[in-house]
């Protein structure tokens, strides 16, 4: 399977470019990035008041669950590279 890299883009407006700034495949970076994804992505859910939207805010919590926990597994933290 891939390895799952996360990176820091920055959008140049003049150029009409996103520019790369920094990548890293560390465990511990993509673990923390995880969490913090997942619980946007709850709180998400839970601050929306309209009832079609907030299906939309499960259902796309659900996929990004499935999708992080595939790319960065829960014991990812344990092996740094």
């Amino acid at each position: 399977m891939p390895l799952a890299h996360l990176v820091l883009q920055y959008p140049d407006w003049q150029s009409g470019k996103i520019r790369l700034l920094a990548a890293t495949k560390n465990r511990t970076a993509l673990a923390a990035f995880k969490k913090a994804a997942l619980e946007e992505a709850h709180l998400n859910l839970l601050g929306c008041d309209d009832a079609v939207l907030r299906i939309e805010y499960e259902e796309e919590l659900h996929k990004l669950e499935k999708l992080l926990n595939a790319l960065i597994p829960d014991n990812a933290e344990s092996d740094n590279d």
